[in-house]
């Protein structure tokens, strides 16, 4: 027969079948029916009708059935919890009463394979109904399926709690533990030796784990064996009424049960009591420290929201009532400023960092003009930090950094491009100016040109990109043609038949710059004695000034005059790069002009009688002989050449 009162309960199997499940208080039974998955939960009822014609398969459990275990719970505060274990190993041992006689077709119980699946009743001491425990019951939590948590020590927590097991079995066994909890509250008797519920050890030290219900009974009582829990795991060592730790680790920290057996005349009870322990480091004797903000002064931005955090780190403290605090202080009073957050930051055992955090939703100028004033406080002391509040000047900073910056870049751009164009600067600047050096200085020639001389075979060995031919040919054509320069050469402005050392002098006295192509004939040859002769007039005459062209490579002989190696170290020299400097308007004839005279070109450019132009022509020339004087030297006759002292 059925009992009325009825505990129905349907859930999926893992091959998407129904099981339909049916307890009662005296006699729980369960059927199991399989439907397709496409058929509505609407049908349920239909599977129920069908079970009760059919006679399908039942397999149910009998509260008579279960294992028994009576508990007591003594409390002596509001704080205190209770567990219970669905300890299905334990089944054999002492504080269990089983059955005496079981069914014969149902398998026998040993709780020795892993269970499948855990479920929680209660059934009150007034005979209510069996009740399925779930999260609906807000004083006791179901923690990893084997323990039941009760929060609170209310009388009204007294009952039976059963605990149900399905084993991993072929015959799929169900074994179940009734466990009657009863609640009172515990004679308070003064000892010294009171211990609390939950009790601190210090790491790394020696100390006890006491059993709360025994600490206080008389030493002369004999003391019964006790069964020692840690979070829900039997300490099968421990028989004492306290656990002796030697050194104080990290993982002693956890929640202990001590249970022990307690008999009178009529009944035996299991005195259970359950201990939080706590492992901790040593007080700390230091006072809080302040670790930011680091700065008495921070920089805000006027109009803007900011933020102003206090971060203090405290040590460990076993009654921890840290205080963090912000006042707002002027020249006349000082108020409190509320937290709009507050965070905890655990760092270690021994350190622990909070943050007050104060919220400003406008900064305005009053602000300014205040300080504000951290203040944290322990047992041991106290500390402030005192802030001042600063207008930042970062967007001033960054245009002044940047405009630096440009003006220095700037600068250095123009250094550069003033070193590359000087010569083009400084020639444009003449353009522009009225200056003519020429003027009121008695001299014929803007320029005298020195080069070496080839003689009949080298001439015409020679190419036309000969030094010959720059001196006759390209000068000619762009100094005086495109500049117009004066120009002397000695073979076309200077009448044969005088004296040679004579005429180079008076022509040098009469220029104002002197022209030397520098080569290895040149260097080498006798007209370097036009070069020497030249640099002891300059010495005496500020304005004549000199120009070397290196034509080509050369190296110096020793025999070179000490004055002429001393020149060719100190004077302004420009090189000829061969075909690139042909070019009227390469770099060559740019420094070329650079170096010539300052003088106001004319507006039409007058015929020269002795001008040419040509290679050929120019070739003539030099090979008439001198109607006059002395030979020139190079075309083929020896001259001795007198140097003249330098001064």
């Amino acid at each position: 027969m059925i009992s009325p009162f009825l505990v129905l309960e349907m859930k999926k199997t893992p091959r998407k079948e129904l099981q339909i499940s049916i307890y009662s208080p005296l006699a729980t039974e369960a059927m199991t029916e399989t439907r397709n998955k496409g058929e509505r939960p609407m049908l349920c009822l239909s599977w129920m009708f069908l079970w009760l014609t059919t006679g399908a398969r039942i397999t149910g459990f009998d509260l008579s059935d279960c294992s028994t275990q009576k508990l007591l719970w003594k409390y002596s505060a509001k704080s205190e919890e209770f567990v219970l274990f669905c300890d299905l190993t334990q089944l054999q041992k002492s504080h269990f009463s089983h059955r005496h006689q079981r069914n014969p077709e149902q398998p026998f119980c040993n709780g020795s394979s892993d269970p499948v699946d855990i479920q929680w009743y209660l059934q009150y001491q007034n005979g209510g109904t069996l009740e399925k425990i779930t999260n609906q019951y807000s004083h006791i939590a179901i923690q990893d399926k084997n323990m039941l948590r009760i929060l609170n020590p209310e009388t009204n927590n007294t009952g039976s709690y059963i605990c149900r097991a399905r084993m991993r079995s072929p015959q799929d066994v169900a074994c179940c533990v009734k466990i009657t909890v009863e609640v009172k509250p515990q004679i308070i008797r003064h000892c010294k030796d009171t211990v609390q519920q939950m009790q601190y050890l210090i790491l790394g030290t020696t100390d006890n784990i006491y059993c709360p219900s025994l600490n206080c009974q008389s030493q002369d009582a004999q003391r019964p064996e006790v069964t020692w829990y840690r979070n829900g795991k039997l300490l099968s060592e421990e028989k004492k009424n306290w656990i002796k730790v030697k050194e104080t680790f990290v993982y002693h920290q956890g929640m202990y049960v001590c249970d022990y057996t307690q008999s009178d005349n009529t009944s035996s009870w299991t005195v259970r009591a359950v201990v939080q322990v706590r492992t901790i480091v040593e007080d700390t004797k230091k006072k809080p420290d302040i670790v930011n903000p680091i700065k008495n002064i921070l920089e805000v931005d006027l109009g803007k929201p900011f933020v102003l955090p206090c971060k203090v780190r405290f040590g460990f403290q076993r009654d921890f009532r840290p205080i963090i605090r912000w006042y707002s202080r002027n020249s006349t009073q000082e108020w409190e400023i509320p937290l709009c957050e507050e965070k905890r930051i655990q760092l270690a055992p021994k350190e622990e960092e909070i943050e007050g955090v104060i919220c400003l939703k406008e900064v305005k100028k009053k602000h300014l003009s205040r300080k504000f004033v951290c203040f944290a406080q322990n047992s041991i002391g106290n500390i402030t930090k005192t802030i001042q509040l600063t207008e930042k000047k970062g967007v001033v900073f960054v245009y002044i950094l940047l405009v630096t910056i440009i003006t220095l870049v700037g600068l250095l751009v123009a250094s550069a491009l003033l070193y590359i164009y000087w010569i083009e600067i400084v020639l444009l600047c003449r353009t522009y100016q009225n200056k003519d050096e020429t003027l009121g200085d008695k001299k014929e020639f803007d320029a005298f040109v020195s080069y070496a001389k080839l003689n009949s075979l080298e001439n015409e060995a020679s190419s036309d990109l000969s030094e010959e031919h720059l001196a006759l040919n390209l000068f000619p054509e762009v100094l005086e043609n495109k500049y117009g320069y004066t120009l002397c050469l000695l073979e076309r402005d200077v009448a044969p038949g005088g004296v040679y050392t004579e005429d180079i002098v008076s022509i040098i006295k009469k220029s104002r710059r002197g022209i030397f192509i520098l080569s290895p004939n040149y260097i080498n040859g006798p007209t370097t004695f036009e070069l020497q002769a030249a640099v002891n007039l300059a010495l005496d005459d500020q304005t004549l000034k000199l120009i070397l062209i290196k034509f080509c490579s050369f190296q110096e002989p020793e025999s070179l005059p000490y004055l002429v190696k001393k020149a060719l170290r100190v004077l302004p020299t420009v090189t000829w790069r061969g075909l690139k400097s042909v070019r009227p308007n390469s770099r060559f004839w740019t420094q070329m002009h650079y170096h010539m005279p300052v003088k106001k070109r004319k507006s039409q450019a007058e015929p020269a009688q002795n001008s040419f132009t040509g290679v050929s022509s120019g070739k003539a020339w030099v090979n008439q002989e001198p109607r006059r004087g002395a030979p020139i030297p190079g075309n083929g006759d020896p001259v001795g050449i007198p140097f003249l002292p330098s001064s």
